[in-house]
């Protein structure tokens, strides 16, 4: 029987350690800390930027600024984090990340916000990079998947508190004294992240490291960017559009009434709390089923969904779409993190940038169609079709080992 601890990965033979968890537990708490002032000015910034003295036009740059930067500093990050030592490179990151949460209470120039999203579209890169090739120095291959989702689970809590935290505390102690304390908070992310790959340090003495020699494969790098385009980008972006089209300025559910905005605000929330809780278990169903397979899997779901919400036409099969194709999301995105891992540091920068080009374009096509064609339905046809391409993308993987009490097979064949 076959050492859970040993994997062929593209010829390369890499020594597996025993490993505990613990480090993943500890940058998936770092990661949420620094994310608390960035999803704060997701939920606030939109309604109270006259009171900055902000234009529209000015608000929409300084939420996406931080994605487009990102696609320079993405391959930035993976090659000094070849070169540094990620202990000084996380600690620098997550400082910088605290930092700019003080600045966003205190600036009011465009150009200074501009500048403050650019710097943290580069300190995310860092966190991100090193975040991800953690998980990878701290798991079997075997568990590779579930705790790639444990990760983003942890990680996502940041998105939570600081959606709903942010927003309840703004309206209660006011939108500088809020992110004061939001960027209090996250200088805990400093003490997290130094012992999480101190933790990898100590574990992984004397053990090869895993072989970061690989790049991307076409099929992986165009797989990110459709998860990207069609969650974060194209469905987050137009979910107030099309829940409007449908159900006009409110819904009544149970001599309740509800308006448009907040039951956006209600499935976003439910978007991270899915991730939150759902991304163990889906990782770890792609550590059973394989990666590639349950990326199909999810893509084909997801596509399926979206198509039915725009047949069906109404408020509830409306609804019901967005909530299986945020679940099919979160998997599909575990599942291709974890594959981008496993093939080592330069993947994990490509499939990184690749995600990151897809949410960044994905709200220019969600909107692009409402200029041609005024109908919401487009969109969900649109993501479909998106997903459903990416299915048929992801029967390209390479096939890639998975092991298994004991056992290494093959992720063959669909």
């Amino acid at each position: 029987m076959g050492d859970p601890r040993v994997a062929h990965r593209f010829g390369v033979v890499v020594v597996e350690p025993s490993r505990s968890p613990k480090s993943v537990y500890l940058i998936g708490a770092a990661t949420a800390f620094s994310l608390l002032g960035d999803q704060l000015l997701y939920s606030v910034l939109p309604s109270y930027y006259t009171e900055l003295g902000l234009e529209p036009i000015q608000v929409g740059i300084i939420l996406s600024i931080n994605r487009w930067i990102r696609l320079v500093t993405n391959r930035l990050a993976e090659r000094l984090c070849r070169r540094l030592p990620l202990m000084l490179l996380i600690t620098l990151a997550f400082t910088l990340g605290s930092l700019l949460a003080f600045a966003y209470a205190f600036l009011r120039a465009f150009s200074l916000l501009l500048l403050a999203r650019m710097l943290w579209g580069l300190s995310w890169s860092f966190i991100r990079q090193i975040g991800v090739m953690t998980v990878v120095d701290s798991a079997e291959e075997g568990r590779l998947g579930r705790m790639m989702g444990l990760y983003s689970g942890l990680s996502r809590t940041g998105s939570v508190v600081g959606n709903l935290g942010g927003a309840v505390g703004h309206d209660l102690l006011g939108f500088t004294v809020t992110l004061v304390i939001f960027g209090l908070s996250s200088l805990l992310a400093v003490p997290l992240g130094i012992a999480s790959r101190r933790s990898v340090v100590q574990r992984n003495q004397g053990v090869e490291r895993r072989t970061d020699s690989d790049d991307a494969s076409w099929a992986l790098l165009m797989s990110g960017f459709v998860a990207g385009s069609v969650g974060p980008g194209l469905m987050m972006s137009t979910l107030g559009l099309l829940l409007a089209s449908e159900i006009g300025r409110e819904i009544h559910v149970v001599g309740i009434t509800v308006g448009v905005a907040s039951l956006t605000g209600l499935l976003l929330a439910g978007r991270w709390m899915g991730e939150l809780l759902g991304a163990p278990a889906m990782g770890h169903l792609s550590d059973r089923i394989g990666r590639r397979t349950s990326i199909c899997i999810f893509f084909s779901i997801g596509g399926c969904a979206m198509a039915a919400g725009g047949w069906q036409g109404d408020p509830v099969s409306l609804i019901g779409s967005v909530l299986v194709l945020f679940v099919c999301g979160v998997g599909a995105t575990v599942a291709l993190t974890a594959e981008a891992g496993s093939r080592g540091s330069r993947a994990v920068a490509s499939y990184s940038t690749a995600s990151d080009f897809g949410s960044a374009v994905g709200p220019v096509l969600g909107w692009s169609t409402q200029q041609v064609v005024v109908s919401s339905d487009l969109i969900l046809y649109l993501g479909s079709g998106l997903y459903l391409i990416g299915a048929l993308v992801a029967m390209r993987l390479e096939r890639s080992q998975v092991v298994t009490a004991g056992k290494v097979r093959d992720d063959g064949p669909l």
